[in-house]
This record gives C-alpha cells, sequence and structure tokens, in this order.
C-alpha cells in the first residue's frame, strides 16, 4: 500500500489550507512533531514552519524553524522546503533531547538580562529608557517567572493592571514610599498616556523575549505573541510652549540648567542628543551644530538663529573641543540630573506638565506657525520625512495654508444675491478665464421672476 502524501508537502497543498493561528500538525518520527501556520495576519507573506516535541525532562516544547517556501525559494535557512523543514525539526528534537540552551527555568529576569548585554554591545540607542522601563514595569511582576510559565492570559492582565495603575513620579532618595498620582478613569488623556505607557514596555518585553527565541534560549512564543498593544494610543495633544512661555522659562531658569533649557528652545534637539553634544560640534563659521548620534542613527546639522550662535559661543569659548557642550557642575547632564532643577524653573515660571522633550515640540511649533515648510521642519528635527511632522504639527499651520489657498485657488466675481443675470452679469464674465468665459456666453439665461410678476401672477 501507498504511503499518505502529506498535506503539508507541496505550495498547492499547503496554500489549500484554511488561514488560522492554530497550526497543522504532521508526524515525522517517534513524538517529532511538524508544524505549519499561515496565521490570518501573514498577508501574502507565507507560512512559518513550526516543530514540536519533548525534552529531556518531559516537558513538550516548540519552536520556530523558519518561513515556508510558499511565496519565495528556500535558502536552506531562513526560507525552508518540506523537507528541509523535516531535517530541522529533527535536528532540533535531537538537540533539546540531548540538553541545549533551551532551558525550562530559565526566568523573564535572565532573559532581561542577556538580552540587554547583546544590545549594548550592539550600541542599542534607546537601551537606558528600555532597562528604566524593565526595572520599572516588568521585573517586579514577571521576573521571577519561569519562560514556561507566561501564559496569554497572564501578560494579558500584567499589561492591563500597569495601563490601570498610579503615575510614579520621581521620589528622593530617602524618601520612605513611592511618590504616586491616581490615574483618573474619567480623564481620557490619563487614560491614553496609562495605556501608551503599557505598549512600550510590553514592546520591550516582546523585544526582549523575541530575540531569546532567535537565539534559541525560548521555544514557544505564543504567550506574547498573541497579547496585543491598545489601540489608540498614539495620537497625543502636543504640548509646547507660546513664544512668551519659552521666554518665560527661560527667565525663570538659573545656572546650567538655563543654558540646557535654551539649547534645546534653539535648537529642538533631544536631550541625550544635547547631552552628547561637544564643543567642537559648534560650528561657528557656518552658524550651526552638529548632531553625531541621533535617535534615527543619522547625524545632521541644526543651523542656528542669532540667538543660537551666541548661546553657543559663549558656551564653547576657550574650551577644549572634545569638551561636553553643555554640563552640570563640569559634568556632562545625565537623564537623572535635570529633573530637579528643570521642574524648579517650570514652577518659577508659573508653568506645569511640560517635559524637557516638549521643548523640542515648541522648537517645530514656532516654526510651524511661523510658515515654514514641512519638510524644513522635519530635517532641523532628524526625520527622514514629513510624516511625524504632519502628525504632530500641521493643525497649527491652519493660516499658513489658509494664506496659500487664498494665493492660488481659482477666484471668481459672482453677482450679489438675489439679483438678475444681465449686463452686469455679461460684464463680470470679464474676470474669468477665456474658456469659461466663451462658456458662459453659450449659456441660456437663468429666468428669475421678479417679485411683482410673481404676484401679478398671483
Amino acid at each position: 500500500m501507498s504511503r499518505r502524501r502529506s498535506t503539508l508537502s507541496s505550495r498547492t497543498s499547503r496554500s489549500e489550507l484554511p488561514r488560522s493561528d492554530a497550526p497543522e500538525w504532521e508526524l515525522i518520527g517517534p513524538g517529532v512533531r511538524l508544524g505549519y501556520r499561515r496565521g490570518r495576519g501573514s498577508n501574502g507573506r507565507g507560512g512559518t514552519w513550526l516543530a514540536a516535541s519533548r525534552n529531556a525532562h518531559g516537558l513538550r516544547m516548540q519552536t520556530r524553524l523558519g518561513r515556508a517556501d510558499d511565496v519565495a525559494s528556500a535558502d536552506g535557512t531562513s526560507i525552508l522546503t518540506h523537507e528541509q523543514a523535516k531535517d530541522a525539526a529533527r535536528a532540533w528534537a535531537k538537540s533539546i533531547k540531548a540538553g541545549s540552551d533551551a532551558s525550562p527555568a530559565l526566568t523573564v529576569d535572565a532573559i532581561l538580562d542577556r538580552y540587554f548585554e547583546a544590545r549594548a554591545a550592539e550600541g542599542m540607542k534607546s537601551i537606558y529608557d528600555a532597562k528604566s522601563r524593565a526595572g520599572l514595569h516588568i521585573r517586579p511582576k514577571l521576573g521571577k517567572l519561569r519562560i514556561s510559565e507566561l501564559t496569554v492570559d497572564k501578560i494579558r492582565r500584567w499589561r492591563d493592571a500597569m495601563a490601570a495603575a498610579p503615575r510614579k513620579v520621581r521620589t528622593g532618595k530617602h524618601a520612605a514610599k513611592p511618590n504616586l498620582r491616581p490615574v483618573d478613569p474619567n480623564d481620557p488623556e490619563a487614560t491614553r498616556r496609562r495605556r501608551d505607557t503599557a505598549n512600550r514596555t510590553l514592546t520591550t518585553l516582546k523585544a526582549a523575549l523575541n530575540w531569546a527565541r532567535d537565539q534559541r534560549l525560548v521555544d514557544d512564543d505564543t504567550a506574547w505573541r498573541l497579547v496585543k498593544p491598545y489601540r489608540g494610543t498614539t495620537a497625543a495633544r502636543v504640548r509646547f510652549l507660546s513664544d512668551g512661555e519659552q521666554q518665560q522659562l527661560l527667565d525663570n531658569a538659573e545656572g546650567d540648567v538655563r543654558n540646557l533649557i535654551a539649547a534645546a528652545l534653539l535648537t529642538g534637539a533631544r536631550f541625550g542628543e544635547l547631552a552628547r553634544l561637544l564643543v567642537r560640534d559648534f560650528d561657528a563659521a557656518n552658524g550651526s551644530i552638529f548632531i553625531a548620534e541621533s535617535k534615527s542613527g543619522k547625524a545632521r546639522h541644526v543651523p542656528l538663529t542669532t540667538g543660537g550662535r551666541a548661546l553657543f559661543s559663549l558656551l564653547a569659548g576657550g574650551r577644549s573641543g572634545s569638551a561636553p557642550m553643555l554640563t552640570r557642575n563640569d559634568e556632562a547632564w545625565r537623564p537623572a540630573t535635570y529633573q530637579r532643577a528643570f521642574h524648579a524653573a517650570l514652577e518659577a515660571a508659573g508653568l506645569s506638565d511640560i517635559t524637557l522633550h516638549e521643548l523640542r515640540h515648541s522648537y517645530a511649533s514656532t516654526m510651524v506657525r511661523a510658515g515654514a515648510p514641512l519638510m524644513v521642519v522635519a530635517r532641523a528635527l532628524g526625520h527622514a520625512d514629513t510624516r511625524m511632522v504632519e502628525k504632530h504639527y500641521a493643525h497649527l499651520a491652519p493660516s499658513y495654508v489658509a494664506d496659500v489657498i487664498r494665493s492660488t485657488a481659482p477666484d471668481l466675481k459672482l453677482d450679489p444675491v438675489g439679483t438678475t443675470r444681465g449686463a452686469a452679469a455679461r460684464s463680470s464674465n470679464k474676470g474669468l478665464h477665456p474658456s469659461r468665459r466663451a462658456a458662459a456666453s453659450h449659456r441660456a439665461p437663468n429666468r428669475v421672476r421678479s417679485p411683482r410678476s410673481a404676484t401679478e401672477g398671483g
């Protein structure tokens, strides 16, 4: 009797399988199964090969082998044929039975430690923020859990609890308890902010766990893959300072933090970019500063206004080119060192709910309201295109848009409402384009009954 052909063996048979997040399994050996998953969100990318078996401890384990050759040709590494996937599944099953890096005792804390160590070696730009989020939100609740203990329900409950938890405000070193601000459930903006924080932290957790999966430290990603972020959290109301408020803040700031605030308002640079700025990055001849390392990884030059040139000329005067441009007590600024002085300046200026990053928004919004093209603003901020600028600042330029429309759109001379079209109407056609004037001359005149004839007819 001939052996039954597997439904996973050919592209044609796999294409006939319904889209589902639940894999289709094929037994390929004693205790070894090959899986194929073509989820609802695959959108033409083809399916994914999976493998499942039990390790030396008898625990069921699952791993992702690579993409199926549904769309692209197999390369034997990341894109596999059916036979290549079977070989990879058998090899993986053999390795977990013999013992490998994938350990059921591996905890979330251990994964985070390895992940941050690897990312630091690769030069990850936002590692400080990611570590802070992990220390504040991930490690206390999930850190001691083994990866095998993670479930969709546990991660979803953790995400929801984080979104509803009070906001933690910076607390003194010797404070008896943390400073917490409860979230008002009736405040949509407060709810949006907490959910946005939850989304960002979920992204950090997923990044670490996906890295572990790619390193074959984790075998099954179902627990976090099926937990999605909240929707509608990125449409933030951008807070910015008016020209008067900017000057008011600057006038009430003192010492080193005043230079930091002025630099932020005059360049639109992020805090990290300003903290890394060196004296040699100021080009006095061209009146610009050079941002060598940015969030996007791309360097840029930021032209300076007269006030900006004066500020950086003063800061750079007579100093070594390798010295940090902006300092606190002759040391480069760090995220933890500017908060108190900055909030003291805000309080003295009578301002609240402003972060240092929102001085970047103030820089951009000032340019937009003055009529600067959005592409120019995007270049100054270090964006590759205008998408982020349009998202946050386009609504600030209604007068600029209106002025452009009024100066370029067609403008027609129309009769006052209620008058008949006669000689005056024909003379008004002189204001039209010749082609429109010709069309108007051949159009039958509207018949408008005068009030008198209407009365007589009644």
